[in-house]
């Protein structure tokens, strides 16, 4: 038996045909490797031109909308897709910020913080789920959890059925935040720790629905805000029991 291999011969047409092959292969690499490089220096290039443009934020000074749709001051940073009455109110917000000395200076800040933590949280139209509640980063730090979770189960519990049967357009939207009283409230104590507070009353309206009742839902409250070392942060609402 021979051990001989013997070589395949092509015809002259079976190589044309190859080669052919061979030349659309390389073309066909060639022309995704540049497809890619396209890809990602369009990228590159649009988060370089889109990237947050930054005022001095020093002084407290709104900035302007970054990639994210975000508007941010010293302290706090505005919701996911915010309506114009939250933007009205960060923007109040962040002009009292650039200057607290008096006791005017504070109470001022505590109203204006209720105010877009209302506009933010009782606030619907710009929410995707009940996953996603609105207002937690005005919640004092150690209470952020436990209020975020409380919310999940109570007021927000239903937002998914809402938006499945109504659409998320029809829900509750804040249109407008009065707060008729605004004053020095006890010190607030809570473990051993003793906060400068403010007593703060808010009452709200929605925007009319022609899908829901929205005079069946919360449209006022009273807020102790605490100065927790220069950042002011809502500890207790009523009536809610978190």
């Amino acid at each position: 038996m021979s051990n001989n291999k013997h070589k395949i011969q092509l015809t002259p047409e079976e190589k044309k045909a190859r080669l052919k092959n061979r030349k659309l292969n390389n073309n066909l690499v060639l022309l995704t490797l540049l497809l890619s490089v396209l890809v990602i220096a369009f990228f590159v290039f649009n988060i370089g031109t889109i990237g947050l443009k930054k005022t001095n934020t020093s002084t407290g000074e709104t900035l302007q909308l970054d990639i994210k749709n975000k508007l941010t001051n010293d302290q706090y940073v505005i919701g996911n897709n915010p309506t114009n009455v939250q933007k009205e109110y960060f923007e109040e917000l962040t002009n009292i910020l650039n200057s607290i000395e008096t006791d005017e200076d504070k109470m001022n800040v505590s109203q204006a913080v209720v105010k877009c933590f209302v506009a933010d949280y009782y606030t619907w139209t710009n929410k995707d789920g009940n996953y996603e509640v609105g207002g937690v980063q005005y919640i004092y730090g150690p209470k952020y959890i436990m209020f975020q979770e409380e919310s999940r189960y109570k007021f927000y519990c239903d937002l998914d059925l809402y938006i499945s049967q109504y659409g998320r357009e029809n829900l509750l939207e804040v249109v407008n935040v009065d707060i008729p009283t605004v004053d020095y409230a006890s010190d607030y104590v809570v473990n051993g720790e003793v906060y400068e507070s403010f007593y703060v009353e808010a009452k709200w309206q929605y925007k009319e629905s022609s899908k829901i009742d929205v005079s069946e839902f919360q449209n006022k409250a009273y807020f102790i805000v605490i100065n927790n070392n220069g950042r002011f942060e809502i500890a207790k609402i009523q009536p809610m029991d978190w």
